[in-house]
């Protein structure tokens, strides 16, 4: 069984979608070119989210154990979702800090560790059933 589990039910509007993550609730939606509302971020937008935000709490995690002092972290994702090759993901990382050279070659290599990215690189399976009722 999954540790994770998200569930998202249609609404009323076309498009907008409700989602359940754990304990926590919101919407998910389409541009209004696409038929949707523009209400909230749409599904590929939150795969972005997941491994921007993925990066920069798993840096922010190593350099708290670490002791690291920094400012700030932003970490910036572009993706081509309309190629029908695999998705490259650019991604960009800024740490306001300073850090040795020995500091920010440990530090790429932990931008690389975060869960969404080594899940994003490895190949995946999907398995749907469908009920019709």
């Amino acid at each position: 069984m999954s540790d994770i589990n998200i569930t998202s039910r249609s609404t009323d509007k076309n498009y907008i979608s409700e989602i359940e993550a754990g304990k926590h609730q919101f919407t998910v939606d389409e541009p209004i070119d696409k038929g949707g509302l523009d209400t909230a971020a749409k599904p590929s937008e939150l795969l972005g989210a997941a491994l921007a935000s993925c990066t920069s709490i798993t840096l922010q995690m190593y350099m708290n154990h670490k002791e690291f002092p920094y400012d700030k972290v932003e970490v910036d994702v572009n993706f081509d979702v309309s190629t029908t090759e695999p998705i490259k993901f650019q991604r960009h990382v800024t740490i306001e800090g300073k850090f040795d050279e020995k500091q920010q070659t440990r530090l790429e290599k932990v931008a690389n560790s975060c869960p969404i990215h080594k899940i994003l690189e490895r190949g995946h399976v999907i398995e749907t059933t469908i009920d019709f009722v």
